[in-house]
Order: structure tokens, then C-alpha cells, then sequence
């Protein structure tokens, strides 16, 4: 076997992989495998080819198993898969661990520990875990981060950090929390923040076409609006006294946020996000 420097494995290749693979520097490694055990998943892949450039990055391969890579030194490994799929292919990973290689899990409720587990306690890994969110297709996600201080190897938590940054950097913001618990709440968070944001436009926008607007310029009214507030709200720490500054006694906008106390919406949403932090809670005891 060869060993080739500078390798990149994706195990598994679904939206968010895609997305990070889309926006990464790929001339920067010497191979980029994306590893996909299902066939009927490698078809989509091939058929989508075009989409990702794929054919200007010849060091791009798409193969179906490890055997099939030839190679047995790992430098940067991303864990995208299911996490009903994260055991067997951490027992596929164990015995090919040999030098300190940067495993990265983007799976959901699979803690360190139990990753770690499956790929045993001896290797030398440096491993993190990170929870994006779907804004990665348009480079603007968040990713909340997370480092297990016991894998760091020899190298240290700085490398880890430095290198572990630089990859979802290309997708967006990152946020790097100080105890693993806390991925829960990113999760709740902006981890599933996406789907709360579409539902609340979805609301808009069909109120907009009951009130005798176009739908694909309601859209237009709305999307806006929406990235307008977050860019304009990111930079105020009292939201609230915001609320009153733009809600002029008697106008428009007060009567909507009565509406909006009356049917304690705020309490709605808190609730629905205390139940999305639940269950990621759950999940990682699974």
C-alpha cells in the first residue's frame, strides 16, 4: 500500500457533505475520496457530477468501500453518515488508524465518547464533532464546534482547532462551545433553526397572497425581510426594546406583535425549541 499525504475521506455523501465538499479549497488535497456504500446513492452522485465540477478536481474519486481506495493512511476524515451507520464504519476505520489522522462526525446524537468507543481508546486521533445547518449550500451556515480535549493527540488542541475551523469556515460562521452537552442547544437552535425560519416565511407568504399579492414576489417581500432583520438584528443586544422603538403607537406594525402576544408566540417557539433540545438529548443516549 501507498501512503499518500494530504487525503480527505467523506463517509457518506448527503446534503451537508455535498455542501462542504462544494465550498472546500479541493486543490489543497492530493486525493478526496467520497466513500457511499449504497450504489443506488453513487448513480446520484455520478449523475450530479456536473453540479460540483467534480471532473476539473481529478483527484476526486467516488468508491463504494475502503479496499476500493487503496490506501491506508487517513489525514482528514469526515463522518457524514447515518448515525444508525456510524459503528460500522468506525470498525471498518480502527484497524487503518496509524497516524493521528483529523476525524471529524457531523451525525447527529453520536457523542465523542461513543465514537471513541467504536474506534477504540489506544488510536491516536484528533477528533471533533460539529453541527452545521442546510445555509451551508449558500456559504452562510453556522457550525457549532466541539473538541474532545482527551483525543487531541500529540499535537494538541490548537492544531485541531486551527484545521477543524479552516473546513466549515467555507460554509459559513463558526461557534466552538466549551462542553459537548452544548451541541444539544445548537442543534435546537441552528442546527434545525433553518425549518423554524421557512416555516415562519412559508406563514408569511401565504398571507401575502391572501392579501392579493403574487406569490413568487411575496417570496421576494419576504426572503428580504427576513435576511434584512438578521443582518440589522445580529448587532442589537436589547431586541425587545427594539420591538417597541419600531412599533409606533396605533400603526401597523403594533397591531401585528399584539396579535402576536395575544396568542403568546414567543412561548410557542420556546416550547417547540425546548422540544427539538429534548430530543437531541435522546437521541445521543440512544
Amino acid at each position: 500500500m501507498t501512503k499518500i499525504k494530504n487525503n480527505f475521506y467523506f463517509f457518506g455523501f448527503g446534503n451537508m457533505a455535498q455542501a462542504i465538499y462544494q465550498r472546500m479549497n479541493r486543490r489543497a488535497y492530493d486525493n478526496i475520496f467520497l466513500i457511499e456504500k449504497s450504489k443506488k446513492r453513487i448513480n446520484e452522485i455520478n449523475n450530479i457530477y456536473d453540479n460540483f465540477n467534480v471532473k476539473h478536481y481529478k483527484n476526486t474519486k467516488i468508491i463504494n468501500n475502503l479496499s476500493d481506495s487503496k490506501i491506508t493512511y487517513f489525514d482528514t476524515i469526515l463522518l457524514a453518515v447515518k448515525p444508525s451507520d456510524m459503528k460500522s464504519v468506525c470498525v471498518q476505520l480502527k484497524p487503518l488508524i496509524k497516524e493521528e489522522p483529523l476525524i471529524i462526525s457531523i451525525a447527529a446524537g453520536i457523542g465523542s465518547l461513543k465514537i471513541k468507543k467504536y474506534l477504540d481508546n489506544s488510536s491516536y486521533y484528533k477528533l471533533a464533532r460539529a453541527m452545521p445547518n442546510l445555509c451551508a449550500k449558500k456559504g452562510m451556515a453556522i457550525t457549532g464546534l466541539f473538541g474532545d480535549p482527551n483525543c487531541y493527540g500529540k499535537n494538541g488542541g490548537k492544531m485541531l482547532g486551527k484545521d477543524v475551523s479552516k473546513i466549515f469556515s467555507k460554509i459559513g460562521k463558526v461557534l466552538w462551545v466549551k462542553k459537548e452537552s452544548d451541541l444539544d442547544s445548537v442543534t435546537a437552535i441552528s442546527g434545525s433553526g433553518p425549518a423554524y425560519i421557512y416555516y415562519i416565511m412559508n406563514a408569511m407568504i401565504d398571507a401575502a397572497e391572501e392579501l392579493g399579492l403574487e406569490r413568487n414576489n411575496a417570496q421576494k417581500l419576504v426572503a428580504q425581510t427576513i435576511i434584512g432583520a438578521g443582518e440589522t438584528g445580529k448587532d442589537i443586544n436589547n431586541l425587545t426594546n427594539e420591538i417597541v422603538k419600531v412599533s409606533s403607537k396605533g400603526g401597523t406594525t403594533e397591531k401585528a406583535i399584539d396579535v402576536f402576544k395575544q396568542k403568546k408566540l414567543d412561548a410557542v417557539i420556546k416550547q417547540a425549541i425546548k422540544s427539538a433540545h429534548k430530543r437531541s438529548k435522546e437521541l445521543s443516549k440512544q
